[in-house]
Order: C-alpha cells, then structure tokens, then sequence
C-alpha cells in the first residue's frame, strides 16, 4: 500500500535528490538570532541544534528553502551553535508533496476504486505508484525548467562564453522523455490520463425528454438490486452548488452486519425520524430500510444509530443512497436532514 511519503521517497529517486547529511558550526555575535546555513533546503525534523553541547532544537526554526537557522532567543556573544541535519539539492519534502498530490489527482481524475469512491494514496493500486511518481518528477522538473529559463548566456572578453541556456535545453528534453515514458506505460497498462476508455452513449426518451437510466450488468443468476451508474449530466452552462445534507459515504460489507451514527441537529418538534437507503439522491425508490434509534441530548443535539442485519447487506447493490430524514406527524411531509452514498464491498457478484 502506497502513502504520500513513499511516493515522495519515489520522486527524490528518479529525480537524484536524495538527503545528504551535513555538520556546520557558528559562533553567535550576541546581535542575532539568524544564521545562514551552507546548505538548502533543509529537511526541518531532521535539524539538531546545541549550543554549547545544550540541544536547543525545540527553541529553533528554520526556514527549509533557504536555510536559514532562527532561534527563539538572540544566543550570548562566544557561543558555539553546532548545527547537523539533512539537506536535498532540489526540493524540500512539502514541495515534492504538493507535486505528488497534483500528479495523483490528474492520474487517477477519470478512475474510481471498485467502490466508486475516488483514488487515494492508500487506494493507489501498485501498478500505478511507478507511473504516478513518474508524472510527479515530471511536474517537479518543470520547476526546475523555469527557473532555468531566466538564466542568459555569459560572454566574456577574452571570448570565452557560458552557456547557461544549455541547462534549460537539457531539462525540457529530459520533460520530454519522462511525459513520453508515463505516456507508454499508461497505455500499455490501461491507465493514468492515456487509458483507453469506452463509454456508452446516454439515451433520451423523444417522448418525455428524459435520461433513460443506465444500470450495471449483471449476472443472470445474480438477484441482488441493481446498481445505478452515475454519470455525470452536463450542466448546460448552470454553476454546480455544494449539497446542504451531504453526510459523507458509509461503507458496509457484504454479508456483515452494519452499525454506524449520524450526528445531526435542529428544532425537529412535531416529527419522527426514519433512515432508509435509496436507488440515489432524490430518488423514490426504497432499497432497504435501517434500524433507527436517535437519542436527544436535550439541547437540540441528536445522534442516530442506524444498522442493517447480515441477511440485509447480502442483496444491496455496490452503491446506494443512504439517508436520515424528518416525517411531519401531521402531513407526513419528508424532509432529509443527512445523506451520502452508501457502498458495500461485495465479495460474491452472484446472489442467488
């Protein structure tokens, strides 16, 4: 399982710029508290600090890109500040990590887990973790091209000149070879922004001008519900807004009995509570209702368990729609207070 810290250890490989311990020594001039260290960047937890032999780490920060040592307190005149640590030639690690995160999301954009829910670096499957931290050296080393290119060639009287804009050549040639390299590997793997995708078209109906629905297939001897695809519907110009009750997903396991709360208040006098899973948001079919206690706390702070049987996650669909909602006693009107989608880890396709 990949994280965001073996991916970044991934990107300093590729691109040669892997930690190198150092040791440097000051003497405090009791008028400062900045000095200026001989290398950049610096990895800050790695820093050790004494004045004196008396470690100090905790009373000091430093300022990774430049290298520059700040203590709390302006050091006494003649004191010795021996500083150690480890020190990369390109890159400090928030900056990789801000590369990474870039490249996994453009990687994984168009791509779900068998869950439906988007890909993370735990989720990352291990094929993919070479490819990801290739695009992320890519996107590093464009860094690196830019800051090249402000570089001017040096010509000397004598008529010796310097090709500084040999440097910028070299890294956008380079570029070109790593975004030729992720592209190869992407489709010969079927992965990444160069997988091959097939898509089917979305039918709409002349006599209602609606969306004819899509389901996942299914096999002929599979009787669980069957499971919406979600595709996404073009918003003709309109601005998407955040949904008021999103609740986040819940995720069950197939043939494991289901427990989970919902925390959620309001002034709910006059109404009843029910939990139930739905085809998807808005819609008004009932796949399976949950067992529901809600607990008030008295200042209008409530907490709902809800749980499903084993018998009851056996027959529901990958995804779905849970929700918590308020029913009016008097005109039965249903209001939904929290909602998500609702994913259960199926580990048999086929429920007779």
């Amino acid at each position: 399982m990949a994280t965001l810290s073996s991916l970044v250890d991934r990107v300093r490989l590729e691109l040669g710029d892997l930690g190198k311990s150092f040791v440097t020594q000051f003497m405090a001039d009791g008028t400062t508290n900045r000095f200026q260290l001989h290398y950049a960047p610096i990895e800050a937890p790695s820093l050790q600090v004494l004045a004196n032999n008396v470690d100090i780490s905790n009373n000091c920060s430093i300022e990774e890109s430049t290298g520059v040592l700040v203590t709390d307190t302006v050091p006494a005149d003649g004191v010795v500040l021996l500083v150690s640590g480890t020190y990369y030639r390109y890159f400090t690690t928030a900056e990789l990590e801000y590369f990474v995160t870039a490249a996994l999301e453009q990687h994984s954009a168009r791509k779900t887990d068998s869950l439906g829910r988007k890909i993370i670096a735990e989720t990352l499957p291990s094929i993919e973790e070479y490819p990801v931290a290739l695009y992320a050296s890519t996107l590093a080393l464009y860094t690196l091209a830019t800051d090249a290119s402000f570089d001017i060639n040096v010509f000397a009287p004598d008529g010796v000149t310097i090709p500084r804009s040999e440097r910028y050549r070299q890294l956008m040639e380079m570029i070109d070879s790593r975004r030729e390299q992720y592209r190869d590997l992407c489709v010969q793997l079927g992965i990444g922004m160069y997988q091959i995708e097939v898509f089917n078209l979305r039918r709409i109906s002349k006599r209602t001008n609606r969306y004819v629905p899509v389901y996942v297939p299914q096999e002929v001897d599979d009787r669980s519900h069957p499971q919406r695809v979600d595709l996404p519907i073009p918003t003709y110009g309109s601005v998407p807004t955040p949904w008021p009750t999103d609740g986040g997903d819940l995720t069950a396991y197939q043939g494991i009995a289901y427990e989970g709360t919902v925390t959620f208040s309001g002034d709910f006098t006059g109404k009843s509570f029910i939990a139930r899973l739905l085809n998807q948001r808005g819609s008004v079919v009932v796949v399976q209702e949950f067992t529901l206690t809600v607990t008030d706390d008295g200042n209008d702070n409530y907490e709902a368990a809800i749980s499903l049987t084993a018998d009851q996650t056996r027959r529901i669909a990958r995804r779905t729609y849970w929700q918590v909602a308020s029913v009016d006693d008097v005109t039965d009107e249903i209001i939904e207070i929290k909602g998500g989608n609702f994913l259960t880890d199926r580990i048999s396709e086929v429920v007779l």
